[in-house]
């Protein structure tokens, strides 16, 4: 067999076009999905991006007889300490079903890593949890929603060979009762209706002041999630800016005080159309213990019944998170993610 070569390039320069092309090549995309995962990319990779202010980034390319078979970034995040450790991330991983390949990329990685002074790898993670990140390791077999991880399946195996371990695993739960377990909202609901909550939909005629208070609705109501780092305001509302365009109007929904103040956020996409999907749900710190967070998930079970729908999904659920608890055991876990780590 051939050896294995690895190019290395930052930013968006000479070596770019190989690597850009690996997935529409390795993972089977659509025209759609290969320009909307390279439109990311490049944006992301683009040296003017705000998210180098903070952060810096090598890009490899595995090549095995001249031709490319595998990539991956090593983003040097200065803003992930954890435990006093300085964990670099491996992220956009693509890479045909080839161990020498992958091992060759993670070593690469890692060592580039190791020079700007980390000490842990995490990944997949493409430069902090704003943009792409997690294996899907469960669910293969289900219909995709807007925004969740798809990955070969053979991935995770490669990550192991790279010498990763799992450490965190998500979760996507069905609730085939939708009615049942809006009785289990509702009384929540109720509750922040008598003390004031309302809910409102962005207004799209103040799409860019919109898209800043969603900023600062996130970057307090995440900022003690595990593996979170602060991204910039510019870089944030390019990212929604984006991603919001496809979700519909009436299930992007702020929750606000008696004095019109953003104090949460909820939001859900429609796919396949008799299922809501519950993505993002958000509420600032000062407001726990109200069960503001299960009242905005309550006013979209409400919305989605009122347009017919019958199942609904609570995505991308981290192990501690309350949401897990939500359903009560109407639910039942459908996927999973996972994250892993290593050391360098």
């Amino acid at each position: 067999m051939a050896e294995i070569s690895i190019q290395r390039f930052q930013h968006l320069d000479d070596g770019a076009e190989a690597f850009l092309a690996l997935p529409r090549a390795v993972e089977g995309l659509t025209d759609g999905q290969a320009a909307a995962e390279r439109a990311g990319t490049e944006a992301l990779l683009d040296a003017r991006n705000s998210y180098y202010q903070h952060s810096d980034a090598m890009n490899f390319v595995a090549l095995r007889d001249g031709r490319p078979v595998g990539r991956i970034t090593a983003f040097d995040n200065r803003r992930l300490t954890e435990d006093n450790k300085r964990y670099g991330l491996a992220g956009l991983f693509c890479c045909q079903d080839d161990v020498p390949a992958a091992q060759a990329l993670g070593c690469h990685a890692a060592d580039w890593l190791a020079g700007q002074g980390a000490t842990m790898l995490r990944g997949p993670m493409a430069g902090d949890i704003w943009h792409r990140w997690r294996f899907m390791t469960r669910g293969f077999d289900t219909e995709p929603f807007p925004g969740e991880p798809r990955n070969p399946e053979y991935y995770p195996a490669l990550f192991g060979e790279m010498g990763f371990a799992p450490v965190r695993t998500y979760s996507t739960k069905l609730v085939a009762n939708i009615a049942a377990q809006y009785e289990l909202l509702a009384k929540p609901l109720a509750f922040n209706t008598k003390r004031g909550v309302g809910f409102r939909n962005m207004d799209r005629g103040n799409w860019q002041d919109e898209l800043k208070t969603l900023y600062e609705l996130c970057r307090h109501s995440f900022a003690t999630n595990w593996g979170v780092t602060e991204t910039t305001e510019r870089e944030f509302v390019s990212l929604y800016d984006r991603w919001l365009t496809r979700v519909g109007p009436e299930y992007i929904i702020f929750a606000v005080d008696d004095k019109g103040g953003v104090i949460g956020l909820g939001l859900a996409l429609t796919r396949p159309a008799d299922t809501i999907n519950l993505k993002t749900i958000a509420v600032l710190p000062g407001q726990y213990g109200f069960h503001l967070g299960q009242a905005i998930a309550g006013e979209l079970y409400r919305r989605a019944i009122d347009a017919g729908m019958t199942k609904a999904q609570h995505c991308l659920m981290g192990p501690l998170t309350p949401a897990q608890r939500w359903d009560r055991g109407l639910g039942r876990v459908t996927r999973e993610y996972t994250m892993y780590e290593r050391a360098i």
